[in-house]
C-alpha cells in the first residue's frame, strides 16, 4: 500500500490473485446492472481492506470517493476491456465501456504491475436478428439506386460517387454490428433514410445528408432549386440579379453522404 504525498488513500497494484478474483466475479455477471455492481465492489474490496473498510460501511450520505484510490494503468485497462467483453453478451458493450470509466478508482503508471490473462470468450448470441420494415427496404433500394445513378453522371471514379458509396456502405455495416445487441429493428425514416432502434435500447438514425445546390458566384449565396429558380437559403442572405452558376446541373442526381446519428 501506497498513501500520503501523492494525495491517494490507498494507491497500489492488484495481486495476482485479487486478479483472478476480480475476473472471476465477472465471468460470473448474469446482467449488466450485476456486471457493473460486480466489478466495483471487486475492485474496490481489496483497496478498502488495507484501511479496514469495507465496501459496505459506505452509503448515500457516506459516499466512496473513487479518486481517493488509485491503481496501474496497465491493471485499469485490462479489469475495464474484460467487463466490456463481457458485457458483449447483452449488447451493452458500448454502455459498460462509458460507465466503468466513471467508477473505477484513479489510474498510475506501473509497467512492472502484473497484468492478467484474459481469456477471450465470444459471448454473442448465435444469431442476430435483424427486422426490417418494408418501406425500410424501399429506402434501402432508393440509396442503391441514387449510388449508382451517381457513379453513372459523375463517373465510378469521382469524389462525389465514391463519397456517398462508401458513406452509405458504413453505415449499413454498421447495422449488422452486434455492440448494441443481436436484435434490430430498422423502419423508414425519409426517402434517403433509416431509423434504427436496437435491443440495448440504443436509437439512432442514418441520415442522408443532400449537398445544396448554389451559386459558384462569389459574392452570390443563392440556393438553387431544380426548377432553376434561385432563392435565398435565410432571410437577409444575399442573392444577386444574374445568371447563376450552380453547382451541381439541375438535371444530375444531388451528391451527398450518409451518417450516423444517435
Amino acid at each position: 500500500m501506497t498513501t500520503g504525498n501523492d494525495g491517494y488513500r490507498v494507491r497500489r497494484a492488484f495481486t495476482a490473485a485479487e486478479l483472478d478474483t476480480i475476473l472471476t466475479e465477472i465471468t460470473h455477471a448474469t446482467s449488466t446492472a450485476d456486471l457493473l455492481a460486480r466489478t466495483v465492489r471487486a475492485v474496490f474490496g481489496p483497496l478498502l481492506a488495507d484501511h479496514g473498510t469495507t465496501f459496505d460501511d459506505f452509503t448515500a450520505e457516506h459516499r466512496l470517493n473513487q479518486a481517493d484510490y488509485a491503481i496501474p494503468l496497465n491493471q485499469w485497462q485490462a479489469v475495464a476491456a474484460a467487463a466490456t467483453r463481457r458485457a458483449e453478451q447483452w449488447g451493452t458493450g458500448v454502455t459498460v465501456s462509458l460507465d466503468i470509466a466513471n467508477v473505477m478508482p484513479s489510474m498510475y503508471d506501473d509497467p512492472a504491475a502484473p497484468v492478467p490473462e484474459v481469456v477471450a470468450v465470444d459471448r454473442r448470441p448465435l444469431m442476430h436478428e435483424l427486422h426490417v420494415a418494408r418501406d425500410a427496404t424501399d429506402v434501402i433500394a432508393a440509396a442503391e439506386s441514387h449510388i449508382d445513378a451517381l457513379g453513372r453522371y459523375y463517373g465510378q471514379a469521382s469524389d462525389i460517387h465514391l463519397e456517398a458509396l462508401t458513406s452509405w456502405h458504413r453505415q449499413l455495416a454498421r447495422l449488422f454490428s452486434m455492440a448494441f445487441g443481436a436484435r434490430t429493428k430498422i423502419s423508414r425514416d425519409g426517402s434517403r433514410s433509416l431509423f434504427v432502434h436496437t435491443a440495448s435500447g440504443l436509437t439512432f438514425a442514418v441520415i442522408f445528408h443532400g449537398s445544396r445546390r448554389h451559386c459558384t458566384e462569389q459574392a452570390c449565396a443563392a440556393t438553387i432549386l431544380d426548377d432553376g429558380t434561385a432563392w435565398p437559403p435565410r432571410p437577409g442572405t444575399a442573392v444577386l440579379a444574374h445568371d447563376h452558376t450552380p453547382s451541381y446541373p439541375l438535371d444530375a442526381p444531388q451528391p451527398g453522404h450518409w451518417s450516423f446519428h444517435s
